[in-house]
């Protein structure tokens, strides 16, 4: 365990809230919400509510965790070591995930469903409402590239929503286009970066997007198998 993990548990504050995605035995993903508990870092504990945790954890599958932090979250990946009655659980945190690191680590290729919509301030401009629905090609929590069956009218100030099927979740942010190219049969590939999303909102992309990490190497070890 390296010294900054370690150091980062430390300063965490006793009985703040948490969130966490737990992975049960028949491959499903439930995200519950908990209370973090000091411990030997970078050993600490996470309490549920009474009755809200399934009984078929997988505790060989490594958790994603946000964690209150002051004003924001801390979002880390934790490994299970104990489970103790139904209420709570110790886990050893593996890393902490940082802004800057979001777009080299956590882009995946996903397919998801997404929405872009513009909105004038103004109804009486010249620049046109217009809504455009397409799909993803990859994702992170701080911008995606999608495929679309037209070029955005507008680059910015641009509504983005995200529909997480897997996970059961929708994700709104404002964003601009970064670049689109032209493809066959009158399509576009266009790169959106986010401007504006809640730390909730990129808490749950952060999720998603480990959430398909784990589906790809699980792939590629059967397929290797």
């Amino acid at each position: 365990m390296s010294a900054p993990i370690t150091e980062t548990i430390k300063k965490l504050a006793d009985s703040e809230s948490a969130e966490i995605d737990l992975t049960t035995k028949d491959k499903q993903v439930i995200r519950l919400n908990c209370v973090y508990k000091v411990s030997d870092a970078p050993n600490f504990f996470l309490v549920f509510p009474p009755k809200t945790l399934p009984s078929n954890i997988d505790t060989d599958q490594y958790c994603p965790i946000s964690i209150k932090n002051g004003k924001s979250s801390l979002t880390l990946t934790a490994r299970i070591l104990k489970i103790s009655g139904d209420r709570t659980i110790e886990l050893s945190a593996k890393n902490s995930i940082n802004s800057e690191s979001l777009r080299e680590y956590f882009r995946v290729d996903t397919r998801v469903a997404i929405n872009a919509h513009f909105e004038p301030e103004s109804p009486d401009g010249k620049i046109q409402s217009w809504e455009l629905e397409g799909q993803t090609l990859d994702l992170s929590a701080s911008g995606l590239l999608a495929i679309l069956p037209e070029e955005p009218p507008t680059k910015h100030q641009i509504a983005i929503k995200i529909h997480l099927k897997s996970i059961e979740k929708n994700v709104q942010c404002l964003g601009h286009v970064v670049r689109s190219k032209r493809l066959r049969k009158g399509r576009y590939q266009v790169a959106f970066h986010f401007d504006s999303i809640s730390q909730k909102h990129r808490d749950t992309i952060i999720s998603f997007c480990l959430q398909e990490q784990r589906n790809n190497l699980r792939e590629k070890i059967q397929t290797a198998g």
